[in-house]
């Protein structure tokens, strides 16, 4: 039998990522960030489920999330500002360690999660608070085997009264599956970057890019 030429045999299928955090104060960028972020043991647990049935004919899938928000945190290995992400009046409200990082596939869920919009409590967990942002829709697909999803955080969010500057430095991936008015939701996807100072006067735009 002739040999097979030109044909390329890939035996792992592998999700990338690229993410890309723009800050913006009156139009103008005044801070970008650019990462390779991972995809989380739970990322393949959701991918290995999503593509499945567990009955045919009605067909009933195993899972029926999709990906739907986006969230934001002051924890990780990347916080080059401690001093500021301890002090009043972000902690107590945001308390936590900084101990995340971004090359650990076991992380499940933001060290510390910062609410979209919401009260200034100490407390997580109180009717109204939003600690997730739903992303756009449709999502972009530059191509066949790439999606990026966005988010477009206002000047009014996640920096409010009186978080007058929140500093940034983790981002999680979530599935429609998890509840935006739970601080502790499990993700998909994680990142930690370099401080970025969220206030009132900064807007960010957030890509997201996976491709196959």
């Amino acid at each position: 039998m002739a040999a097979r030429t030109g044909l390329q045999i890939v035996d792992e299928i592998e999700v990338k990522q690229n993410l890309r955090i723009i800050a913006r104060e009156r139009g103008k960028i005044v801070a970008q960030r650019d990462g390779h972020n991972i995809w989380l043991n739970l990322g393949r647990e959701y991918l290995a489920k999503l593509i499945a049935f567990i009955s045919l004919g009605p067909d009933v899938p195993e899972l029926d999330f999709r990906v739907k928000y986006m969230g934001l945190g002051i924890g990780g290995t990347a916080q080059v500002a401690p001093g500021v992400a301890n002090a009043l009046p972000i902690s107590p409200p945001y308390v936590g360690t900084n101990v995340r990082t971004d090359v650990d596939p076991t992380v499940t869920y933001l060290e510390r999660p910062v609410r979209v919009t919401g009260s200034s409590s100490p407390y997580p967990g109180l009717a109204g608070d939003v600690w997730l942002g739903t992303i756009q829709a449709p999502p972009g697909h530059a191509t066949p085997y790439e999606t990026t999803f966005s988010r477009f955080f206002s000047s009014l969010e996640v920096s409010y009264l009186p978080f007058l500057s929140v500093p940034l430095s983790e981002i999680m991936l979530f599935t429609s599956g998890a509840d935006p008015g739970i601080y502790h939701n499990l993700g998909i996807a994680y990142d930690t970057f370099d401080t970025l100072s969220k206030t009132f006067a900064v807007e960010l735009q957030v890509d997201w890019t996976l491709r196959f």
